[in-house]
């Protein structure tokens, strides 16, 4: 993302989004009555035609789809001869954007984090005898791709079977590992090495071993440094390690609160870093604030991996504080 233009004390920012990441972390920010402007194609009074127009809207609500951001909202401000009512901004890759709003402190370093991060996209393939699942990991979450199965069959017929489904993975990883920075193969046993040897080119190929398959087997694998290993920073990342710090901290019954018991913690200064899931960040902003007002940290952890539907079933709220409360 680039920041062309920005005011802390206006509340505003102009944006240009340079990777589709850009437009997860805008969703993060846009909500319900901020204002958003820029060029689109709207349908004219005379003529009926749709014409390419400058548009301001106030928010009403927000889509994140697989390559844009549909932005709804009423429109507040544009040409006179357009059909004034409602209207939805598609947000893509190399569009501008303008927003008007009451950024908060995280808001600010949300976009800060958007301009200064490295777009990623790294496929995942966890495989164990018989099975390999496939996903794709960029900054705005995980995705998962596609399965391939099959019945490995017994000892007296494995030798035939394996050669053919190790050529199916690795053809299946040929087919698209150019769409992606690397390849991380994960999975217990030795199976994985197999497959690493059978493949043509090995570059930007990594091995990471974990004790289960599946999804269990991706989040386990990323919590064994399988991200670190690629790029330099990134948002699951960071995010897992808090959370693990966090439980951490819950087993030795340590400085940290979760559920309904941090709003009163927060209205006693004791909050130093408030964690919340981006739902109770929208609904709390009135915590957000108060603890931003008080110098503390504000850090959402999204539930799109492991630890953060851990803390989602914690109510989506938790804190490290400043000090143990009584």
């Amino acid at each position: 993302m680039e920041i062309i233009e920005k005011s802390k004390r206006d509340g505003y920012a102009r944006l240009k989004v340079t990777s589709t990441d850009d437009l997860w972390y805008l969703h993060q920010v846009l909500g319900k009555g901020d204002e958003a402007k820029k060029r689109t194609m709207r349908t004219m009074l005379e003529g009926r035609e749709k014409k390419s127009v400058v548009l301001k809207i106030k928010v009403e609500k927000t889509e994140l789809q697989v390559d844009r951001l549909r932005i709804t909202g009423e429109i507040t401000e544009g040409a006179d001869n357009i059909e004034l009512g409602y209207h939805t901004f598609n947000l893509e890759e190399d569009d501008e954007i303008e927003v008007w709003k009451d950024f908060s402190r995280s808001d600010w370093e949300t976009l800060e984090k958007a301009a200064s991060s490295k777009a990623y996209n790294v496929l995942f393939c966890i495989v164990e005898d018989g099975k390999a699942d496939f996903y794709r990991v960029r900054e705005s979450g995980i995705e998962d791709i596609s399965t391939l199965k099959e019945n490995i069959p017994g000892k007296m017929y494995s030798d035939q079977k394996a050669p053919d489904f190790i050529g199916d993975v690795t053809s299946a990883i040929d087919r698209v590992k150019d769409e992606y920075d690397a390849v991380v193969i994960a999975g217990p046993g030795f199976f994985k090495k197999k497959l690493y040897n059978a493949l043509d080119d090995q570059k930007n190929i990594f091995l990471k071993d974990t004790s289960v398959t599946g999804k269990t087997g991706l989040h386990e694998s990323i919590k064994r440094g399988a991200l670190k290993d690629i790029v330099e920073s990134s948002r699951i990342d960071e995010e897992t390690g808090l959370m693990e710090e966090f439980f951490e901290e819950l087993e030795k019954d340590g400085k940290i609160a979760y559920g309904p018991r941090v709003e009163e913690l927060v209205e006693k200064g004791a909050v130093k870093k408030l964690i919340l899931t981006p739902e109770k960040f929208r609904e709390r902003q009135d915590m957000v604030r108060e603890v931003e007002h008080q110098g503390g940290e504000v850090k959402k952890i999204h539930t799109d991996h492991e630890p953060g539907m851990r803390l989602d079933n914690l109510g989506g709220i938790a804190a490290f504080l400043r000090y143990k409360p009584r």
